[in-house]
């Protein structure tokens, strides 16, 4: 083990299962096409602009590429692809529906507008055409010898002056109603649009792209100290392959609820693809992000286990890494990438942590 990391048990460790023999050529040809496929259909989605819905999509390219390095046969690898390619597609489809949604909100605020400034021009050209007529009345009372008379056709123009202005006024007041009532149901949906674009509608915490906006904020100058973890939960496939995909996303659940409530309210749990987590812990060293980390994976390994018949429970492997001076996204996402798979490797149910970068080894990577 490098010296670079750190690594506590935190449940039984889960014996790894050896994988067939490596598929022929002829057969990973067929995975490599249906991966082009797949990689075709992400690029519509990407020329849709809304690479936030990709994040279950990558996870399941990563998994595809990973099992065509690894020693796995082709019945194995073949289905794999297809089922990625099948939730791009599907991504595709839900990213083009949400485009659609909201050039239908931006049509409905640019309608909305114009219907507003017509009634505007519409009420001006109406009030200019009444004092226009006005002024012509006054103008004709002005040149009658009748005094009586002019006092009864003053009264009467005052009186239809007065009937018009409350009228025009009673109509500007409901067309301010009226469009207050209508910005505010569309700012409604454009806030309800823009959290469910942050948010994982299965776990209903953070997705990817609001946790690394995250994460960059708290990179900023003069902020407190913090650390990242990577989380992922040991063999989920087996556990949707035995119990079904319905328990499966209730692991899911599970995890995100006690990750959350083992966490302080200022720190961030996000899911970021499949059954990955990432987690931003506030005002804490990597010491101190131990103890509270190997407590949080024995919570979450009991809190799941009346889901399975494993009277252990599902387990989760954990990746620490300590945010420092010189850090990019980037470079700590592979500091917690890096011990969550050295965790992984040493047995699973278990926690890692990779030591601070030094200054000249980050200013290597940029």
């Amino acid at each position: 083990m490098s010296e670079n990391f750190v690594l506590l048990h935190i449940g039984d460790a889960v014996p790894s299962q050896s994988l067939p023999a490596p598929a022929g050529q002829s057969d990973l040809d067929v995975f490599r096409s249906t991966l082009d496929e797949a990689f075709g259909t992400l690029a519509d989605v990407l020329t849709a602009g809304d690479a936030g819905s990709l994040t279950e999509v990558l996870a399941g390219i990563e998994r595809c590429r990973a099992a065509l390095t690894g020693d796995v046969a082709a019945e194995f690898v073949v289905p794999i692809a297809r089922a990625c390619f099948d939730s791009t597609k599907s991504v595709a489809a839900h990213t083009r529906n949400k485009t659609a949604e909201r050039r239908t909100q931006i049509a409905e605020l640019v309608a909305m507008v114009r219907e507003t400034v017509h009634t505007i021009a519409g009420d001006q050209t109406n009030i200019q055409e009444t004092l226009a007529g006005s002024a012509e009345r006054l103008e004709r009372i002005a040149h009658a010898d009748d005094l009586h008379l002019i006092q009864v056709k003053l009264r009467q123009e005052v009186a239809r002056l007065t009937r018009i202005t409350m009228e025009r006024r009673a109509a500007w007041e409901k067309t301010v109603k009226d469009f207050g009532t209508r910005l505010a149901n569309l700012e409604t949906q454009l806030d309800r649009t823009r959290r469910e674009a942050a948010t994982d509608p299965l776990t209903n915490v953070p997705n990817r792209r609001s946790f690394e906006a995250t994460c960059r904020e708290w990179m900023a100058p003069n902020r407190p100290g913090f650390v990242m973890a990577m989380v992922d939960v040991d063999d989920f496939k087996k556990i949707n392959d035995r119990y079904g995909h319905g328990i499966g996303d209730r692991v899911l659940v599970l995890v995100a609820e006690t990750l959350a409530r083992s966490l302080r309210a200022e720190d961030v749990v996000a899911r970021i693809g499949g059954d990955e987590f990432a987690v931003l812990a506030s005002s804490l060293t990597l010491t101190q992000a131990e103890g509270r980390f190997a407590a949080i994976g024995r919570a979450v390994q009991e809190a799941c286990k009346p889901l399975v018949e494993d009277a252990r429970g599902p387990s989760i492997s954990i990746g620490l890494a300590e945010c420092s001076a010189g850090d990019t996204l980037r470079s700590l996402q592979q500091r917690a990438d890096a011990a969550l798979y050295q965790a992984k490797r040493s047995g699973k149910g278990r926690l890692a942590t990779k030591a601070v970068p030094l200054i000249r080894d980050l200013l290597k990577e940029r």
